[in-house]
């Protein structure tokens, strides 16, 4: 059984290819003889990782521009860029993959993660509330009610079991990967129906949770997804690898796990007053 760490990495934001780098990194801690793990970057700079031990899969304009609609919904990268690894690494039924957004890292072992994907059970990130009970969904609610989609041989509906779970984690088996399609479909027409940008996310779950349970993976990870986070660790990361120039993938493997990415207050409040003074003056 092969175990795949996927990362898809593209843009030209620096931070993003350094956090997939510090992310893998962080992981590798974990990783042993008896827990094997491959690591995968699907990325349009494949140079940014040539001299880490990962498998690197370019991604060119043409498919970049097929699977994001021409650039006018980047999300939809996630689901394309999955189908396409497990059909180019050509994962067998025992296999699995775990997909993590760049902005991820691993201050204890993950290998967990890997025990919650099973045949039967499929991991996202976390379970944000049903649809019905949370007045932040009440756009899906207002665009999809009473309207039943055609896929092709399955008809969608909302319904009050309808659930968002956050993607930035996405654990599946190569038996998922017509879920992955059909999740795909539902999208494609969501993007006419429900003006924002968690579709992606949306559809994924809906179309999992018809086949297979699904569980959250948060506890295992942590993350800086916020703006204020990020700009943060940007600021981290470019130090980082600043520092480590030279140094041997062992020794960035150690280092990393000696990071401090979680702000301290005194830059949070900074932040915040930064953000203050540029609203009032608009």
């Amino acid at each position: 059984m092969r175990k795949i760490l996927l990362y898809i990495v593209y843009g030209d934001r620096q931070v993003y290819y350094d956090g997939a780098k510090f992310s893998f990194l962080t992981f590798m801690k974990w990783i042993s003889i008896t827990n094997k793990v491959e690591i995968v970057i699907l990325t349009e700079k494949p140079d940014e990782f040539i001299n880490y031990p990962v498998t690197i899969l370019p991604i060119n304009k043409e498919q970049k521009n097929s699977w994001s609609l021409n650039n006018s919904y980047h999300f939809r990268i996630k689901n394309r860029g999955l189908c396409y690894v497990i059909d180019k690494l050509a994962l067998r039924n025992e296999d699995k993959i775990l997909f993590v957004d760049t902005d991820t890292y691993f201050n204890k072992s993950p290998i967990p993660l890997f025990e919650l994907i099973q045949p039967s059970q499929a991991l996202l990130y976390l379970n944000e509330g049903l649809i019905y009970k949370r007045k932040r969904f009440n756009i899906f609610i207002d665009s999809l009610e009473g309207h039943i989609i055609d896929l092709g041989g399955f008809s969608y509906q909302i319904t009050k079991e309808s659930a968002m779970w956050g993607a930035l984690m996405i654990g599946v088996m190569p038996n998922m990967l017509k879920s992955l399609e059909l999740a795909d479909k539902l999208m494609l027409k969501f993007i006419d129906m429900v003006p924002v940008h968690t579709i992606e996310q949306f559809s994924l779950s809906e179309i999992l949770a018809e086949d297979y349970m699904i569980v959250e993976g948060k506890k295992y990870i942590s993350l800086y997804s916020t703006s204020g986070k990020t700009e943060y660790a940007k600021v981290i990361l470019t130090k980082f690898f600043k520092q480590n120039t030279g140094l041997s993938n062992n020794e960035k493997i150690i280092n990393a796990q000696r990071v401090k990415i979680k702000r301290p207050i005194s830059v949070i409040i900074k932040q915040r007053l930064l953000k203050l003074t540029k609203n009032n003056a608009k």
